[in-house]
């Protein structure tokens, strides 16, 4: 792929005598595009990457747009119209960041527009700057008792907008009209930065704890680590670029890692400098950054995911790029967030698959691109896990940049897992899911007035629905998978084109009136523990619950406050959470994660239940856990249950090597996909062939393996039929090159598609 080179280094275009400038448009109906606009002479002294400016675009007349770039040629054909001004003197993002934008489009093999289309919030184009009424106080002469606490609040949170801080207050608007009558407040109309409600009465009540045991020793280590690199480049020629430091934190579940993070941006702060928080979903994101408020302030802290309203975002944009906030902590778009003077990035549970983008493209994973961000600051990177990456620990233990914490904090101990064979105990389980020894423990926890978990990782209630006469299995119309029966919604849903049907009176093979539910899923799961269970609250969490804004942070803290008795759940419920009341975790199903057809089952499988299984007896009371399982002796299971992550390594670092999987190379799948069958294996083919016959030519192939054309393992999405060629690239960042040369001169036929997906989270 040819690399996207489109940034002259230099910011304004007088210094190069530029002819056009480069303007990122959002058209409706077009998407996200660049243009190229002629600079009128007396623009050229003041035009800016990065500035808004006013430009025309056919019938839609004068749009607004973002100046990107300079260049001094275009086609003899096309005639180029001129910018009519500039919007907004003050740029929203540097040429810095830009080129890390052009990094990330050239690293993930696509269009640079695309990367700025995920990577630049669209609002800024539309002039988001929010004019609203704020107020301010002034004095407590003459207010009543009930006024008096009206204010004291807002000498508290300082200048708010009116409306927000009305409903912080619980008061009325005829409430403020007297206060200012009476000279208490002042009430002005300007532009307000507009803080995320979750944490705008915040206050900075947490200090810092004091290190100790294993703490203080691996906080000791990163700042030796970190003081070492800082000599070494301080020493290196500036010409020299150097890798940037990256150091994993490993660390048990409730070992306190969180404390450490904390002691690290202080001494980062303190030094001038600001941080980069990422967490791997938007729930633990919120609740990290109420901490961080809680610990440094509300006003240094900002929180940035794709949840919080386009406003917000605008306001965080510019807050981030005039250098006013310390701290900015989010989910994965948080990496293209403009923090400037960065001196420490922090990546939380980075083994998580939510860090990469699956789809659409660009298909980037924020802890690649959050390496090379660090490599533009010339920060450490340091990455935390209880269950590291494999990839990760390899690269950290063998670079000697690998600092672990082994035991729970203050030596607790981590909760024991009882592996329930259901072998042997499907008969006497409820409808053959709920084991007798899980409902005891269940029964058990709960008349000690104590919370339980359970995962079960399936949305729906059934997972697939079969005919009992002829072996039939409803399929999704689009896609090669069965489809999945929502018992609340009663429909059958696709997972993955969202397809819906309503449940068929017949066999639409045979005839049969034999259909069935088969399979289990959280709703069933939630039903069943309801049936056992009927004088406790239980509710469920998964994507299908969570379709109200905030939905999944107001359902944690509604668990958090003991009003939630048990919690089923998927994946979402073994990440972060950290409720000292619950003392018991049930695993329905432990070989589900363990069963795909992909290398890193294994990993994401031991990956879940550790993780989960740290959720149990993180308070003052001792924890249990349980393994529902029909495969007791599956090494990853077995290290699991006894939370021995080097153990799991150790074994699976053999099968890695075996099989030059990571991090033995590195994959690029490319997926490609038509509406006819025949089209899509003819194209794979003819790529397949085409790149082995390169690779050959330049004698490289025992260092680029090229696998396939294959079937993908769910053969069509969409009713696109799906191939895939794997590609195990042991040349590193040659063969990257090598590849992405390659795909540049690739053309598709218009009906066929090609996905370019590198650093893969499966294979599926």
């Amino acid at each position: 792929m040819e690399q996207n080179k489109l940034f002259d280094t230099d910011l304004l275009a007088a210094q190069t005598g530029h002819k056009y400038a480069l303007a990122l448009v959002n058209i409706k109906g077009l998407g996200v595009k660049t243009f190229s606009y002629l600079i009128p002479d007396e623009l050229k002294d003041k035009i800016k990457i990065g500035q808004a400016i006013l430009v025309p675009f056919g019938r839609q007349g004068l749009i607004n747009a973002f100046c990107v770039g300079f260049s001094n040629y275009l086609p003899e054909e096309i005639r180029a119209k001129k910018i009519n001004k500039i919007l907004d003197e003050k740029p929203l993002f540097s040429i810095e960041y830009l080129k890390l934008l052009e990094w990330v489009a050239n690293y993930y093999c696509c269009d640079l527009v695309t990367v700025l289309n995920a990577a630049i919030p669209m609002k800024l184009i539309e002039k988001a700057a929010k004019t609203e009424q704020a107020i301010e106080f002034v004095s407590f002469d003459e207010a009543t008792k009930r006024q008096t606490a009206v204010l004291e609040l807002l000498q508290k949170t300082g200048k708010t907008p009116l409306v927000a801080f009305e409903k912080l207050a619980k008061t009325t608007r005829n409430t403020i009209k007297k206060l200012e009558e009476l000279g208490c407040v002042n009430i002005t109309t300007e532009e307000i930065y507009r803080i995320p409600f979750d944490i705008l009465n915040i206050e900075k009540t947490e200090p810092l704890y004091e290190l100790e045991g294993e703490q203080k020793s691996a906080y000791e280590g990163i700042k030796n680590k970190i003081s070492e690199y800082e000599r070494t480049r301080k020493n290196t020629d500036n010409e020299i670029v150097l890798p940037p430091l990256s150091v994993l934190l490993h660390g048990v579940t409730a070992s306190g890692k969180t404390e450490v993070y904390f002691k690290l941006i202080d001494d980062c702060i303190k030094s001038g400098k600001n941080v980069l928080f990422l967490a791997p979903e938007i729930a633990l994101a919120s609740q990290l950054t109420k901490r961080l408020a809680r610990k440094f302030g509300t006003r240094d802290v900002a929180i940035w995911h794709s949840s919080i309203s386009e406003g917000e975002r605008y306001d965080v944009w510019q807050r981030l790029y005039e250098d006013d906030i310390k701290i900015l902590a989010g989910a994965r778009s948080a990496v293209f967030a403009p923090l400037k003077n960065i001196g420490l990035i922090i990546i939380d549970e980075e083994h998580e698959s939510a860090y990469k983008q699956t789809n659409p493209a660009p298909r980037y994973d924020a802890k690649v691109v959050a390496q090379k961000l660090a490599e533009f600051h010339n920060c450490p990177l340091i990455l935390g896990s209880a269950t590291p990456d494999i990839s990760v620990y390899y690269r950290a233990l063998n670079s000697g940049n690998l600092f672990e914490m082994k035991h729970r904090y203050r030596n607790a101990p981590i909760a024991p897992v009882t592996v329930i064979n259901m072998q042997e105990h499907s008969r006497a389980a409820y409808k053959s899911v709920i084991s007798k020894p899980l409902q005891t423990a269940i029964q058990e926890t709960l008349d000690q007035k104590q919370q339980v978990i359970l995962l079960i990782n399936r949305r729906g209630f059934s997972t697939f629905t079969q005919c009992k006469a002829c072996g039939h299995v409803i399929e999704c119309p689009n896609c090669a998978i069965p489809m999945i029966w929502h018992a609340k919604d009663q429909l059958l849903k696709c997972h993955y084109c969202n397809h819906i049907e309503y449940f068929p009176d017949t066999c639409p093979e045979c005839g049969s009136d034999a259909l069935r539910n088969s399979g289990t899923g959280t709703q069933k799961i939630e039903q069943y523990v309801k049936d056992l269970f009927p004088e406790n609250n239980v509710e469920r969490i998964d994507s299908d619950v969570l379709v109200r804004k905030g939905e999944h942070i107001r359902l944690l803290e509604r668990f958090q406050k003991g009003d939630i008795d048990i919690l089923v759940g998927t994946q979402m419920i073994a990440k972060g959470l950290d409720n000292p009341n619950v003392t018991l975790v049930g695993v329905i199903s432990a070989d589900a994660s363990f069963n795909l057809p992909d290398f890193r089952s294994s990993e994401r499988g031991f990956q879940l239940l550790t993780q989960v299984a740290g959720r149990a007896g993180r308070g003052e009371f001792t924890g249990r856990v349980f393994f529902q399982t029909y495969n007791p002796e599956f090494y990853a299971l077995e290290s699991a249950k006894s939370q021995n992550y080097r153990a799991f390594y150790e074994k699976e670092i053999i099968t890695r090597e075996e099989f030059d999987y990571p991090p033995y190379s590195r994959i690029v799948r490319l997926i490609i996909s038509s509406l006819n069958n025949f089209r899509a294996e003819k194209a794979a083919a003819e790529i397949a062939l085409s790149l082995c016959t390169i690779i050959e030519k330049y004698g490289i192939s025992e260092r680029l393996e090229v696998l396939g054309p294959s079937s993908c393992v769910i053969e069509r999405i969409n009713s696109y039929y799906r191939f895939q060629i794997i590609i195990k690239n042991k040349l590193d960042l040659k063969g990257h090159q090598f590849i992405s040369s390659f795909l540049g001169k690739v053309i598709m036929p218009k009906d066929v598609k090609l996905a370019v997906d590198v650093d893969p989270l499966d294979i599926l």
